[in-house]
């Protein structure tokens, strides 16, 4: 079943004449089910692949930005959680519209779609409400002020992490988790790492690349993957490894889908949210496949927040499961 701002999209259908990019889709399905000439902009792998599988790889790009040369007789972007990565995809996308273009904004009313008006007042002088449905706003405009040039490299910024007895620059996107500082919750895990081994090693979930270059700091000779699902955070990974002189191996990955060979020990502070709501069975299944990818006697360490019931899911797949450091709002497991 389509999501719901698919489905607003699927009643608004008609607007979809020309050329169109739908940027950060819920779901694949909409590709097939759109009666148009719709391509598709990713910064997430999971649905990047459902959709190339739908409608074909030429028909969608997974990346950070969209290439400036395009041009589109319309655009519409799902609502990202993060008002700042709105802001970075209409500052690529009013680029690649044809004059007299339409860009569109698509949301959940809960989830920041309302601010359209504002995010769109640098492009355009007016904003307007296209359409209401199943709790999902749809809000559109056509750019008559010229656009500042866009650039992706304006978009990062760089922070010092103090974290243990190190201090070392990380790289962050907007849309990407914590940006901008060190979390609580992974600030646990590196103040109790438990002994880098030698050997691949891997950070599953990585964001902006904290704990993998971290851990390649601890033991220069573990050979680090990184893997997540999102674009934006595999970017900055890279980034932030460069800044460390470290050399990592950066994966997109849905869940451990393209991940091969085996491994030493893995990380994790995992994610449990699909855009606003909760969502658990992501880690669930990287906790069920782990021990195929693990050596006898490698280590799990992962960090969730202490309601999250993993524990009885790592007793089920581990031989040892210990609890090394919790607070009021944070658990830290280590699994043999």
């Amino acid at each position: 079943m389509l999501s719901p701002v698919s489905q607003l999209l699927m009643r608004n259908q008609a607007r979809f004449r020309g050329r169109w990019l739908l940027v950060n889709p819920q779901d694949a399905q909409v590709f097939s089910q759109l009666e148009a000439d719709v391509s598709g902009f990713h910064q997430y792998f999971d649905i990047y692949q459902q959709s190339a599988a739908v409608s074909g790889a030429d028909k969608h790009h997974f990346g950070v930005s969209y290439p400036l040369e395009a041009r589109f007789d319309g655009i519409v972007i799902m609502m990202p959680k993060a008002k700042e990565q709105a802001q970075m995809l209409i500052a690529n996308l009013v680029h690649c519209l044809v004059p007299g273009g339409q860009l569109l904004l698509a949301g959940d009313n809960k989830g920041g779609v309302k601010s359209a008006p504002k995010l769109f007042s640098p492009y355009a002088e007016h904003c307007v409400k296209l359409d209401s449905a199943r709790h999902c706003a749809l809000y559109g405009m056509q750019p008559d002020k010229v656009p500042a040039p866009f650039c992706v490299e304006d978009w990062f910024k760089q922070r010092n992490i103090e974290v243990g007895q190190r201090c070392y620059p990380v790289s962050f996107l907007p849309g990407v988790f914590s940006s901008g500082s060190l979390d609580p919750a992974t600030r646990m895990l590196l103040e109790n790492l438990h002994p880098v081994p030698d050997g691949r090693v891997l950070d599953f979930g990585c964001g902006a690349g904290v704990i993998g270059c971290y851990v390649a700091l601890e033991n220069p000779h573990a050979e680090v993957v990184m893997t997540d699902v999102s674009a934006l955070a595999l970017c900055c990974a890279q980034r932030t490894a460069e800044s460390n002189g470290i050399d990592v191996h950066i994966i997109p990955s849905d869940g451990l889908s393209e991940i091969s060979g085996k491994f030493a020990a893995a990380y994790t502070n995992p994610p449990f949210h699909t855009g606003l709501h909760t969502d658990y069975e992501v880690t669930l299944g990287f906790i069920r496949q782990l021990s195929g990818y693990l050596q006898p006697g490698a280590t799990l360490q992962l960090v969730a927040n202490s309601f999250i019931p993993y524990q009885p899911v790592l007793q089920q797949v581990f031989k040892s499961v210990k609890v090394l450091a919790q607070s009021t709002k944070f658990r830290l497991y280590l699994a043999r």
